[in-house]
């Protein structure tokens, strides 16, 4: 996927670990993802096949994270009612200066309809139920709210967004 306007997309690689381990310390991302192995978990996941990990990029300069994954790939996944070859989305944005001003919403339905044009049926994300920012960029976007539930990750609000109907 390349860019639109002034959003592009690049692979998530071993050089950009440090930039991503600042980011994780920002309390607008330290909040939602606080542990601290974090890092080395995505430094692990680099060469997994079921995740697509990618930094998010406007006007060329890095400013948010997003990953989309095989849900599937997991058996006990919360998101495993959904069909198959549902991918399910991870994202945040890194530099606090790019919140507040709707670069989520744009970034993401651009990988949306990339995802929905690559034949993705359904995705789905997780955010904590008290992240009512996101909750509220992924309604807008068309998610439609599932049940909340306790995972190995913490409370988790399910979201899920058809694909093949848009």
């Amino acid at each position: 996927m390349t860019n639109s306007h002034r959003y592009s997309f690049r692979t998530f690689t071993t050089v950009d670990l440090d930039m991503v381990e600042q980011w994780l310390i920002q309390p607008s991302v330290a909040r939602w993802y606080p542990d601290p192995d974090y890092i080395e978990d995505l430094e692990d996941q680099l060469d997994d096949e079921n995740i697509v990990m990618q930094l998010v990029c406007l006007d060329n300069e890095p400013f948010a994270f997003v990953q989309d994954y095989a849900i599937h790939a997991w058996s006990d996944h919360p998101l495993s009612y959904l069909p198959d070859d549902a991918r399910g989305l991870d994202t945040f944005i890194g530099e606090p200066q790019q919140l507040n001003q709707g670069h989520g919403t744009r970034y993401l339905e651009l990988l949306i309809e990339h995802l929905r044009a690559s034949g993705v049926p359904a995705l789905g994300i997780d955010p904590h139920p008290d992240n009512l920012r996101a909750i509220r960029v992924y309604e807008k976007l068309g998610f439609n709210k599932g049940r909340e539930c306790s995972t190995e990750w913490g409370l988790v609000q399910l979201m899920s967004l058809d694909l093949a109907s848009r």
